[in-house]
Parts: structure tokens; sequence; C-alpha cells
């Protein structure tokens, strides 16, 4: 799945626009596919949620993807802190909530002792890089896996290593370790 973020204020008109034309040719030749949700969808489209967009390629995997586009959209939630959407794939901090805050209607609670709530990357809610807990994942649970902090924690508990850990991608749920449960 690619993810193209039409909200981006660094993306300059016209960049929006060669993506738009190139999502409208490439649905133009590709037309529908049939989604597992029984949905037909197009390979490019607008996901919308809380009032963002993002131009999202489903890649299929055997000639099928897994959910049409407003399904996906669907499955987004609103973080904790900030109440912008998480879609589908997006890294998550699992942060714990102190005793004053009251936990909005919309959060998802990952744990309620200590109380975690999901919360986005975006810098204004996360301190670092480092606080990624995993990644919200379809059809909408968390995929927990070691943060940074943690994967430095082990190697040196294991063997004494005091190295840097260096994360080459925080986006990619397929680059991080699962969490051994």
């Amino acid at each position: 799945m690619t993810i193209l973020d039409l909200n981006d204020t660094n993306r300059k008109k016209e960049g929006k626009m060669l993506l738009k034309a190139r999502m409208f040719f490439l649905n133009l030749f590709c037309g529908k596919i049939m989604a597992q949700c029984g949905h037909e969808t197009k390979i490019w489209d607008i996901c919308a949620a809380q009032g963002e967009k993002h131009i999202i390629k489903m890649i299929p995997q055997n000639g099928q993807l897994p959910y049409c586009h407003k399904c996906f959209s669907a499955m987004t939630i609103r973080c904790a802190w900030c109440g912008k959407p998480i879609f589908p794939g997006e890294p998550v901090t699992l942060y714990a909530a102190g005793e004053n805050f009251r936990v909005p209607d919309y959060a998802v609670v990952f744990n309620k002792k200590p109380l975690q709530v999901v919360g986005c990357l975006r810098v204004r809610c996360a301190d670092t890089g480092a606080d990624r807990m995993g990644f919200w994942m379809p059809p909408g649970q968390v995929l927990r896996v070691q943060s940074p902090m943690e994967q430095m924690i082990q190697r040196f508990s294991q063997n004494g290593e005091n190295r840097v850990v260096i994360i080459g991608d925080l986006q990619n749920p397929s680059s991080a370790q699962i969490f051994p449960q």
C-alpha cells in the first residue's frame, strides 16, 4: 500500500494536480477490481476521513484487494491526543494517560491497566520517533512492534552490546520487529 498525503502543506499545488492527473489516468486504464470486502474498487483512489485526504494505492495480492477504499477509510481512527485521523498502516504511539487525562469518546484504548491510548506519531503528539510502539492495521487493531528504545534495551540485556539501534523506516510495518507475546 502506498499513501500519498494530500494535506501535506509542503506539497505544492502543482504537485497535487499532477498526483490527481496520474491517479485519473491510472484508474482510466486499469479499471476496477473486486475487493474481498465485496465492493468494487480502483487500485488508486482518494481515502478521506475526519477532513483529511490521502491518495492510496492498494497493491493486489493474488489478483484481489483485501478492502475497497471506502472500507479502508472506515477503519480510520482518531488520535487520542490531537484528534487527527490515523489511517490503517500508519505508526502509532501507546502513551500511558495520566490520572487527570479525560479519555475522549473517540479514543481507542489499547490497555486498561495501565491506561494506554492509541495516538499518532505526529510532531505535536509524539516526543520522538523512538516512541513508535506499533501500527494501526486492518481490520482495526494495533500491531504491537518493538519500539526503537525496546530494541536497544533488548540488545544490551542479551549480549551486553551498547550500540546505536538504527531504524531505517519508522513508517513501514514490514521493517519493524513484531513484539514477542
